[in-house]
């Protein structure tokens, strides 16, 4: 018979423990690789940011916004910028959003209300003011016609706010020639469009989606979620995800219905506070923990692919290949190696 000594059974344990936590290590073979092509410094915290072809649109939080041209990818070079004062405010830019077909530049001081600039004019920029409601959290703007744009904002007192403007060139000047509160389920944080399909998150409610039909804007649905429901990001009508802060991640497909179709909970150990997706690549803002990738599978699944170390994040963007992440550390430029 064999005799098992307190020696052996030290040895048995750790064997046992190293054997699970071999089997925890992550196959090195399934990360992304985040390739940085560029860093730039932003003076204020880089809490947004916006591309429009060669044209980085930057909010710089402190140091309010910025453009950078980036016809070069691995050296941009800033183009203009404009400080608080220039800009008559006093908080921290938080959003910032171009419509280039209209030329107007759109940025949120944070909490407050949305800013718009006229880019139109050459060279200038010039501040046309601030508008819509107090406590707005974010917004979208959708231009209609060269002449007309409405922004839809997600305003933390009041629910849903529209705010229509069309230009009247005998003045050379914008006017709010309509808008309508739309309530909702709770106080919103986050907005995203797609089409005629708009998605509110409402902190520890979820999320609230509203239907378009011709300008008569009607509640569609409302999902409760775990954790404070803090931004989403539509992929297309019926699929999106949702920055939920401690609960990490979802990813949804609603088919407009009062139910999720399918709901997959990822980066559920992160505090995710963004979302970003194009194709099957996914980026996670993850606040101090930098930035996570992630794989969207067929038909809802999610795959981790690597979680990066870049500093505290806020927001990042997809655009013609390359990730942008709006950092405290400033603008940084990825290309992700698969």
């Amino acid at each position: 018979m064999t005799v098992i000594n307190s020696s052996m059974k030290h040895l048995i344990l750790l064997l046992i423990i190293a054997s699970v936590f071999s089997c925890m290590e992550p196959d090195t073979e399934d990360l992304w690789t985040l390739n940085k092509l560029a860093h730039v410094d932003t003076e204020g915290y880089c809490r947004d940011v916006f591309i429009s072809g060669d044209s980085v649109f930057v909010a710089a939080g402190q140091a309010g916004i910025q453009l950078w041209d980036i016809s070069t990818i691995t050296a941009p070079t800033l183009v203009w910028k404009k400080s608080l004062s220039e800009l008559g405010v006093n908080k921290e830019i938080s959003q910032v959003e171009y419509e280039p077909s209209i030329q107007q530049l759109f940025v949120l001081e944070s909490n407050e209300r949305p800013i718009h600039l006229d880019l139109s004019k050459g060279d200038t920029v010039f501040v046309v003011g601030q508008f819509s409601s107090e406590k707005t959290k974010e917004f979208r703007m959708i231009t209609h016609n060269a002449n007309s744009f409405t922004c839809y904002a997600a305003d933390n007192d009041d629910g849903l706010k529209t705010s229509t403007f069309e230009f009247d060139s005998s003045f050379g000047l914008w006017f709010n020639t309509s808008g309508e509160e739309i309530a909702s389920v709770g106080n919103p944080n986050g907005i995203d469009i797609y089409e005629n399909e708009i998605v509110m998150t409402l902190d520890q409610l979820g999320i609230e989606a509203f239907h378009n039909e011709n300008g008569l804007i009607t509640s569609s649905y409302h999902i409760d979620l775990e954790g404070n429901s803090r931004a989403v990001s539509m992929i297309n009508g019926g699929e999106l995800f949702v920055a939920s802060e401690e609960a990490g991640a979802f990813r949804l497909a609603t088919g407009f219905s009062s139910q999720w179709e399918n709901k997959v909970q990822f980066a559920k150990d992160l505090f995710v506070t963004h979302v970003t997706s194009t194709n099957n690549q996914i980026a996670v803002s993850c606040a101090s923990n930098g930035l996570g990738l992630y794989e969207a599978m067929q038909p809802s699944a999610v795959e981790e692919r690597g979680i990066h170390d870049i500093g505290y994040v806020y927001h990042s963007k997809f655009s013609n290949g390359y990730l942008f992440a709006a950092s405290r550390e400033g603008l940084q430029i990825f290309e992700i190696d698969e």
